[in-house]
Parts: C-alpha cells; structure tokens; sequence
C-alpha cells in the first residue's frame, strides 16, 4: 500500500503545506484581540492539501484518511490540555510526542 492509501477507505494523498501563511491569524487587529482574550500562542492554523476532488458525501472517509495519513501525523500540531504546549499526532513509544 502506497503512503497515504488507506485500502478500503479511500485513497487520498495528503501533504503538509508549511510555508503557507494565514494573514487573517496575523493582522495587528486579531493579534490584539487574541492576546485580549488570553488566545495569543494557543492558536494556529497549518495547511494540508490533497490529491482529489472533494466529494461531500465522502467525507467520513475524508476525515479518516486524513488523520491516519503517514503525512499528517508527524506534522499536525495540537495544543495539549495537560501541559498547554504544543504537540504532534504521531505518537513515540506510545505517547504524544513534543514539538
């Protein structure tokens, strides 16, 4: 099985999009507001893109390929309740990694 190819489920292929920006996170008026309400580093937007053409009625699969995909896991980043620092998907030795 290909990376990224899920058998039965579907066979999306995703990819991380690092450089890409998000201006609407970054503008001194949000930047201002975030930090008003206690948000300012616990929020953060990262682009995937995708190998297919969305299809609505696909979307559990959708939604299942993505977060199993070899390509996200490593790079989506999710702030953790516990500690309040940012971490990855993927697991190492069966716990969270770090970032």
């Amino acid at each position: 099985m290909a990376a990224g190819e899920l058998g039965n489920v579907g066979a999306y292929y995703f990819r991380f999009l690092p450089q890409k920006t998000f201006q609407s996170l970054s503008s001194q008026e949000i930047t201002s507001r975030l930090r008003q309400w206690s948000m300012l580093g616990r929020i953060k937007a990262q682009a995937f893109g995708f190998d297919q053409t969305f299809q609505a009625y696909r979307k559990d699969d959708f939604v299942m390929a993505f977060f199993k995909d070899p390509n996200v896991i490593p790079n989506l980043k999710l702030l953790s309740d516990s500690s309040g620092q940012w971490i990855t998907l993927g697991f190492a030795s069966g716990r969270l990694r770090k970032i």
